[in-house]
């Protein structure tokens, strides 16, 4: 899986109950799913997801946590550079969210 390391990074408001606090969640990483993709079509839907990296330790992979997901519609013509380099989708992406990658990182598996 590609992480994209962004900034500013994204920041989302959580509340428990309609009595607790609401907490401010920071997300510094984002990855993106197609769900699903379709050759040729002029539109498809992305699932982003926001989360942290944690690297490798000794014994342990290296993880990402997801913290918040939400949905993004990409056209034929954004996606028009994507090929295959999956960094170019990433920069669409967080272009699109008003951010942008200042690196990336690869995780070994599916752990999301």
């Amino acid at each position: 899986m590609l992480l994209a390391k962004i900034n500013p990074a994204a920041t989302f408001t959580s509340q428990d109950g309609p009595f607790a606090q609401p907490t401010i969640i920071t997300a510094d990483y984002l990855t993106a799913l197609a769900r699903p993709y379709v050759a040729g079509a002029s539109r498809t839907n992305f699932e982003i997801q926001f989360g942290t990296y944690v690297p490798a330790v000794e014994g342990e992979h290296a993880k990402f946590n997801r913290v918040q997901s939400s949905q993004l519609v990409l056209t034929a013509e954004e996606l028009a550079s994507w090929g295959t380099d999956d960094i170019a989708l990433l920069d669409v992406v967080a272009s699109k969210l008003g951010t942008s990658v200042v690196e990336t990182t690869e995780v070994e598996g599916n752990n999301f």
